[in-house]
């Protein structure tokens, strides 16, 4: 195992564009609060909270490795292309109710609660990738989830004009899982075998 910064360029990358891909929901969810009724206190350590749990649990993934033989690891991949033909084909779209999700640990929850394709995108890029490669998706991920935040409280002050990035958002975050599927299908540098 060799320390390559392509390996994490190439990760950094690779969680900027799963991260991004499943979280222009909770994008918009967190702006609309943090313009509403929650405060941008509770915003902001909902989401540093939440953001946390998410990568822990992204992380346990690697031990996926302990379980499954190597070479197997990148058939996980079809976890996020299954996500992301689910929702091309998706009929109907969910409502979130967040009017009164107004405290912190609320927000938290409901960031947790919506964050499960991050998991799955995320969990198979920790499971199959070597340590170096590993870096760069922890790095890419703190860096990517900061940028949201100030995304979210940027974005909370022009909330009845997003409108637009949101079907922009929901129209690119299936092909952005599938992309994201298809890496891990792929043999590439960052993978164990």
């Amino acid at each position: 195992m060799s320390f390559e910064w392509a390996d994490v360029v190439t990760t950094l990358l690779m969680v900027s564009v799963a991260y991004a891909a499943t979280n222009v929901d909770n994008l918009l969810i967190m702006a609309t609060l943090a313009a509403g009724r929650a405060s941008r206190n509770a915003v902001i350590t909902g989401f540093v909270l939440a953001s946390f749990a998410v990568l822990l649990i992204s992380t346990l993934a690697t031990f996926i490795a302990d379980v499954l033989p190597a070479a197997m690891l990148g058939y996980l991949g079809f976890v996020p292309i299954s996500i992301g033909v689910y929702l091309l084909f998706a009929s109907s779209t969910s409502d979130d109710d967040t009017t009164g999700a107004t405290t912190w640990p609320a927000i938290t929850g409901l960031l947790l609660a919506n964050s499960s394709d991050t998991i799955f995108a995320l969990g198979p890029l920790f499971a199959e990738s070597e340590d170096s490669a590993r870096i760069g998706l922890v790095a890419g991920f703190v860096v990517i989830a900061a940028i949201w935040l100030v995304l979210i409280l940027n974005v909370s002050s022009r909330v009845a004009r997003s409108t637009t990035l949101g079907r922009l958002g929901h129209w690119l975050a299936p092909w952005m899982m599938i992309l994201v599927g298809l890496y891990v299908l792929a043999d590439t540098g960052t993978d164990l075998v």
